[in-house]
Parts: C-alpha cells; sequence; structure tokens
C-alpha cells in the first residue's frame, strides 16, 4: 500500500398466541428445507450437568490501535483495503466487540466520499447498517436514491427505525410509472411500516388494479391492510367473486386485505376464504379467524387438518388446543403422526399443556398410550416423548420392546424416555438391553463391529438411568465400558457408564475402580488420547469416590482457574471434594484475536 503508509500485518482471512399465528404463515418454506434429525432437539444427558460446572464469560475486544489502524485505512489509496476495513467493522460488530461507535463518522466519510468505489461505498452502508447507527439516516438514505444494491439493503432499515423522512420519495414512487416492482416493493413497505396514511389510497388502486402483476397487487394488499384496519371489506367482497382458478390472485388478495379486519361483515368473508381451494388464500383467512376467536375456526377444523398444507394443518391444531374436548383431544393424538415433523411435535406440545390440565390429563395422555400399540416410527417417537413429558409411568413397561425398533427415532426416545419416567421394574430389563448389545459388538476375528450411533445414544441413556436410580447390580455391567478396548461401544455411552459409576458408589471407597478411572484421566499421549467426555466423566466419579489418592493426578490437568476446558474445570470440581479447597469464582477473559484482516505489527495475541 502506497499511501498512508503505517506498519501493519495481514493475518488469516474469515469467512464468514398472535406470535406464533404471525410466524405460522413463514413456517412451510422453512420447516421442509430442514433434514431430519435421528431424535427430538430435547433429548438431552443430565450427565453434562451434574454437577453443573462453571464455565467463563468470554468478551471479545479490539484494541484502540486496532480500530484506529482500520479507521486509518478507510482512507488508503487502495479500494480494496477500504472496503476490508469497513467489512471488519461490521464484522466485529457480529462478534460481540464493543466500543465501535468511534467508527461511525469515518464510515459515514467513507461513504459520503465524492467519487468513492461503489463496493467500498456498500461496505460502508453495510457497516453503518449493522452497528445500527441511526444518525447515519440521512446520509444511507441519500445514497440509497441511487438505486441498486445501496436502496435494497438500506431501505428495509430505515423503514424498521422508522425515518419518516422517506415518506415522501416512497410516495412519490408509488406514483410513477416508471419505478421498478424492486422499487415498489420497497416502497410499499417502508410505507406500510411508517403506517403512513397518505399512501392508503394509492395502494388501494394498485391492489385492486387488473393490469398490475399479481405479485405487486399482493404486495400493495399487504401494505394497505397495515394502514387501513377497517373499511375494506367491499374491496374485498369484489376480490373474493371469482372462485376460479384464475380468481386465485384476486382471493389473496382479499385475505390480505382483511388481515386485520373485524366485524360481522369481515368474519362472513374470511369464513369464505379459510374454505377456500387455494392452501395460502385459506391460511390467512383461517389465522385472522383463530385471532379473532379460535370457535370461528371450529366448523372448518376437520378441512384443514385434512389438508395436504402444514400450515393448514397447524392452524388445526392450534383451534383444537384453543378449544379442547374429548373429540378435539383425538384429533390431535391423530397428528402426532403426521409426516411433517414441526407439525407432528405442535401436536405433542398441544397434549402435553393439556395433559397439565386435570380435566384433560387422561384423554391425553390415552391418545400417547394408544399409538404406543402400533408399529407407525413417526406417531411412536411423538408418544414416547408425550408420555415421558408428562411423567406417565404405566408406560414405561412399553417402552423397553421399542428399544429394538430400527428406526433411531423410536429406538433412542424409548431408552430417554425410560430414563425420565425412571420407574423400578425396567432397570433389569436396561441391563439385560445392554448386556445383549455389548454382545453383539463383540469384536469377531476380521469382521469389525462399530456400535452405531443408535445403540451408542441408547446405551448412553440407560446407562444414565442405572446410574440415577443406583442400581448396584448394574456395576458389572457399567465397568465394562471402562477399558479403552470398549471404545466399540462408542464414547459417550462409555462416558455415561463412569459418570453412573460415580453415582453408584458416591461417598464410597473403591480404590480399584478408583485406579481405572486415574488411568484413563491420564491417558493423553495414545494416538489417539483417550475421548475427552471419559476424562471428562473420570474426574467427576473421581471426585464422587473420594478418591485422594487420584488428586496428584487431577492437578495436572487443572490449571487454578475456571477455563474453558471442560476437563480442567471437571478436575477442579474433583479436587474441590477431596480437598475442600474452593472453586474460584466464574471468571471474565478478555480476548483479542489475531485474525483481523489488519493488525498492528506489535500487537499481542
Amino acid at each position: 500500500m502506497a499511501s498512508p503508509r503505517f506498519p501493519f500485518r495481514k493475518a488469516s482471512s474469515y469467512h464468514a398466541g398472535s406470535l406464533f399465528l404471525l410466524g405460522l404463515l413463514l413456517l412451510l418454506a422453512s420447516s421442509i428445507a430442514r433434514a431430519e434429525g435421528p431424535f427430538d432437539d430435547l433429548i438431552d444427558s443430565p450427565m453434562y450437568k451434574s454437577p453443573d460446572l462453571p464455565s467463563p464469560t468470554v468478551v471479545e475486544m479490539v484494541s484502540k490501535k486496532t480500530k484506529d489502524l482500520w479507521i486509518k485505512a478507510l482512507t488508503a489509496s487502495d479500494f480494496d483495503l477500504r472496503r476490508k476495513a469497513a467489512e471488519a467493522f461490521a464484522l466485529a460488530h457480529r462478534r460481540g466487540v464493543k466500543g465501535l461507535d468511534l467508527a461511525v463518522d469515518p464510515l459515514v466519510a467513507a461513504l459520503d466520499a465524492q467519487e468513492q468505489h461503489p463496493a467500498v461505498r456498500l461496505a460502508a452502508a453495510q457497516a453503518l447498517v449493522t452497528m445500527e447507527a441511526k444518525t447515519a439516516a440521512a446520509s444511507l438514505f441519500r445514497h440509497a436514491q441511487s438505486g441498486g444494491d445501496l436502496r435494497h439493503l438500506v431501505e428495509p432499515v430505515l423503514a424498521t427505525w422508522g425515518y419518516r423522512p422517506a415518506a415522501e420519495v416512497w410516495l412519490n414512487r408509488l406514483h410513477t410509472a416508471s419505478s421498478s416492482d424492486r422499487g415498489l416493493v420497497l416502497a410499499m413497505r417502508g410505507l406500510a411500516a411508517l403506517g403512513e396514511p397518505k399512501a392508503a389510497d394509492r395502494l388501494r388502486e394498485l391492489a385492486l388494479s387488473e393490469e398490475l402483476p399479481p405479485t405487486l397487487r399482493l404486495e400493495a394488499a399487504r401494505a394497505l391492510a397495515q394502514i387501513r384496519r377497517d373499511g375494506l371489506e367491499s374491496d374485498a367482497e369484489r376480490l373474493v367473486a371469482d372462485v376460479s382458478p384464475r380468481g386465485f390472485p384476486d382471493r389473496l388478495a382479499a385475505s390480505s386485505l382483511l388481515r386485520h379486519h373485524e366485524g360481522k361483515v369481515a368474519i362472513g368473508l374470511l369464513r369464505r376464504l379459510a374454505e377456500d381451494q387455494e392452501p395460502s388464500v385459506a391460511a390467512l383467512a383461517a389465522a385472522r379467524l383463530l385471532e379473532l376467536d379460535p370457535g370461528l375456526v371450529v366448523p372448518v377444523v376437520e378441512r384443514l387438518l385434512a389438508s395436504r398444507d402444514p400450515n393448514l394443518r397447524l392452524l388445526g391444531i392450534e383451534t383444537l388446543f384453543q378449544r379442547p374436548s374429548a373429540k378435539h383431544i383425538g384429533f390431535l393424538g391423530d397428528r402426532l403422526d403426521d409426516p411433517q415433523r414441526d407439525v407432528r411435535r405442535r401436536a405433542r406440545h398441544a397434549l402435553v399443556d393439556l395433559a397439565a390440565k386435570k380435566e384433560w390429563r387422561d384423554v391425553a395422555v390415552a391418545q400417547g398410550m394408544r399409538w404406543l400399540e402400533t408399529r407407525r416410527w413417526r406417531a411412536l417417537e411423538q408418544a414416547t416423548l408425550l408420555l415421558a413429558l408428562v411423567d406417565h409411568k404405566p408406560a414405561a413397561m412399553r417402552l423397553v420392546p421399542l428399544l429394538n425398533n430400527p428406526r433411531p427415532e423410536v429406538g433412542i426416545t424409548a431408552a430417554w424416555g425410560l430414563r425420565l419416567l425412571a420407574v423400578a421394574e425396567t432397570l433389569p430389563d436396561a441391563v439385560r438391553f445392554i448386556e445383549a448389545q455389548l454382545a453383539l459388538s463383540a469384536p469377531k476375528p476380521g469382521v469389525p463391529a462399530p456400535p452405531g450411533y443408535v445403540a451408542e445414544h441408547q446405551l448412553s441413556h440407560l446407562n444414565q438411568l442405572l446410574g440415577m436410580q443406583k442400581h448396584a447390580p448394574a456395576a458389572a455391567t457399567l465397568r465394562k465400558f471402562i477399558p479403552r478396548k470398549a471404545e466399540r461401544f462408542g464414547q459417550e455411552a462409555r462416558a455415561a457408564a463412569v459418570w453412573a459409576l460415580g453415582m453408584l458408589g458416591e461417598g464410597k471407597t473403591d480404590d480399584a475402580l478408583a485406579g481405572q478411572l486415574e488411568a484413563r484421566l491420564n491417558d493423553v499421549k495414545s494416538m489417539p488420547p483417550e475421548d475427552y467426555r471419559v476424562r471428562w466423566m473420570s474426574a467427576i466419579t473421581l471426585g464422587r469416590l473420594q478418591a485422594k489418592q487420584a488428586v496428584p493426578s487431577l492437578r495436572l490437568y487443572y490449571s487454578g482457574q475456571i477455563t474453558n476446558d471442560t476437563v480442567g474445570n471437571a478436575c477442579g470440581w474433583a479436587i474441590a471434594q477431596l480437598t475442600g479447597e474452593p472453586l474460584p469464582t466464574t471468571p471474565t477473559f478478555t480476548i483479542q484475536r489475531l485474525d483481523w484482516f489488519l493488525i498492528p505489527q506489535e500487537e499481542p495475541g
């Protein structure tokens, strides 16, 4: 770089109720795009929270010298350096760095500089938007009028900031025939966010225009509905007249116009629209009816539940939940087998909430129990989750056979459910299942025998169950997981077994077991070294076994303070149990990263 001159070094590059209803309409696309995982997100492992080890607070900082260097780079002759400097401020803000206000004025200067490179101007605007620099709104808006990427970056943000000076420009754009479609959409959305009443008449013209593309008419209808929340019934009635496929855009616009309306006429129109053959039309109307009164949706709830559209089925579930009856709870139970994951999860959540009410508990629980008699894997998973969450212990023995289900969603959830229900009669079955899995995983000459993902997590939950229930007959089985050769059972299962042995032997002396676990803790030079989870739980169990002879080994991995090293923190906890030395308070670490695009030559790490 020729000018200005300053010492620098380059580091590695960085690559960077009503709420339910409103979110409901956007759920379909996102939910279909997500791949289904092997088990539900709520399935946990208590061994990682018992004990609940402290962890440090880490605060990132950028030194004053580095910030000054970036500010200087904003005026460098090389446009790419200017661009990267602006991007660095945006990245620092996203990383949570404080004290970046000093960059606002230099970034505005970079944005306003004459003959500024477009890439730099865009990066400066992006940084100001990211930093929520509302004082830069006027400058941002001025440059946004040049169009292109700047307009599409800046104008939606100004709308959320409530920047009223933009209203006049947006109003003019509504009346300009040469306005681009994207520019019109930005203007409509901005005026809607501002609630600008002067836009209402023009938006109405656009929404009703037969010459305008359907997408723009729909945008106009949505914007108008935010500004005028009554008085649009006659326009909506005109739009619903054509019930043929050709009239779909009109009916969608009608549903949008009535999005915030109420009253007898509006409700009548919304009821008609809620039965529309087009799911997007019906969803908007049904969502509004549900907000007004769930009873208004009850007449069409079976139609919603039978729809091929997940959004409509979700609206049906919400209606059933808000208007519970034995019949409606039965319909909720049916949705536990819904092909769409988010739908069946919502049905389960609704049943869990209803089961918390005395008058509906038995009916809700019955929905889970009936599915345990089937082979429908989706329903089996949700029924298990439901029954475990409501602590219906009579379900426990029915979960035991599900451990052998080939679907991971069922097999793993069944093991988790047994752990939650914690019924003593199932403990011998858990031990027998573990022993059977260990036998299946036993090495055979020339045949590798990995445990498999499902078996590993099943064994983990069952091992934790046995430890939490202090089931002494399981000790011999749990010890089989300790040696390194037991890696074929899976590290998660091994760690759980070690943790469970600590629960079983808490407060008791067992020198042989302590010796085995100390060896696991110290196995850091093997290739590969012992798994960190096994070492973590070995330290915890040594503390619970009062294995004072292990204190020197524990000190090897404990720095004397709380860090982000879970094994070290576990060793500190164990030392506290064995010696009475208190754990230090949770610290706050301030770190300076060296992976910024530009840092001073003498900057410490």
